[in-house]
């Protein structure tokens, strides 16, 4: 398995460019682009703003591979997997946190560092790192018990991670993802907006993982029925355009449909149908901006039959109609 040392970037890719995007007093932005034949190519766009870094990582290999965080350092970050099947070690735990697609955690530790390995041979995430005393302030301005518990660990200096595994992102958290992946405004504009955006992620991910762990009762569910659980939504993530239903899903794995409709809801914040329509109109999204398909293509392609239908749901979902999409600077998809 190939192993790449992130502090070392230089000495594994022969061809690597960094350009700056950006820069003024409150805002910078860089894209570092790097690609090795035979081993691996991607990207690294990030955007500082004060107190902040939002970085979205992309790296496409042809083979499972190992990211190496080998120098230690005092650090606080949210992480958004937007593509990947990652397990993730660190010395401060017993046990691996594994990562897949649109799942989500947070941690602080006094010295990161740490292994992942990507089995999937590509990987695709937002990251938020946060400036400890600007993260300590914000702390101070919340009693949701999470904040807590993070504001204690980062002032005695010991390791915090939000949840012992990674949370699937609910309704709220994917919308404001795709907003920054997406974004329409121009200028400084943008990097305001960008700026209200990962505050708002890091609210909605605290408010999301306090939820969980204050969740009445004790787990009901079994193993078996967890894991079936789980691969029902990553089925969902690669079959989404086909026509499924209830009753075909229940079928191919062994669940009742209250079973199914119930446990959805449980894990993953959502229901079947509303995660198969979000998973639509992200792709809908995404095809609007690479600007070779008409709207009428596109809503086709993703099971509508009637454009205004498509219309109507889009607007409501992203605040804005197809026809306004253009190409953006915005932070890029890298897939």
């Amino acid at each position: 398995m190939d192993k790449i040392d992130t502090a070392n970037w230089n000495n594994y890719f022969s061809n690597a460019e960094v350009s700056l995007l950006h820069a003024s007093e409150r805002y910078s932005e860089t894209l570092f682009s790097f690609k090795e034949p035979g081993l691996a190519s991607g990207k690294v766009h990030a955007v500082t703003t004060p107190g902040m870094v939002l970085t979205e990582f992309c790296l496409q290999a042809n083979n499972p591979f190992q990211l190496l965080d080998t120098e230690p350092k005092e650090s606080a970050e949210s992480v958004f997997v937007l593509d990947g099947d990652v397990e993730s070690h660190f010395s401060y735990l017993n046990n691996p946190v594994c990562f897949n697609s649109q799942h989500h955690n947070l941690q602080y530790s006094p010295q990161f560092a740490g292994d992942h390995i990507i089995h999937s041979g590509n990987f695709h995430a937002l990251t938020i790192t946060y400036d400890l005393p600007y993260l300590n302030d914000l702390l101070q301005c919340n009693d949701n018990g999470s904040l807590q518990a993070l504001s204690k660990n980062l002032n005695k200096k010991e390791n915090f991670l939000a949840a012992n595994h990674s949370v699937g992102w609910d309704r709220r958290i994917t919308e404001v993802v795709q907003s920054v992946r997406h974004c329409q405004f121009q200028g400084p504009t943008r990097y305001i907006f960008l700026e209200s955006k990962m505050l708002e992620l890091f609210v909605l991910q605290m408010e999301h993982l306090h939820s969980l762990q204050t969740s009445p009762g004790k787990d009901e569910w079994r193993k078996e029925d967890r894991e079936k659980m789980h691969a029902v939504r990553e089925y969902i993530e690669q079959a989404y355009l086909e026509p499924l239903t209830l009753k075909a899903l229940t079928h191919a794995f062994g669940l009742n449909e209250f079973k199914l409709k119930k446990g959805y809801k449980h894990f993953f914040k959502t229901t079947v149908f509303e995660h198969i329509l979000q998973l639509r109109m992200q792709k809908a999204q995404d095809l609007l901006n690479e600007q070779q398909m008409t709207i009428s293509e596109v809503a086709q392609f993703i099971g509508y039959d009637n454009t205004g239908s498509f219309s109507y749901e889009y607007k409501k979902r992203f605040g804005y109609s197809p026809s306004h999409v253009k190409r953006s600077s915005s932070l890029v998809s890298l897939r």
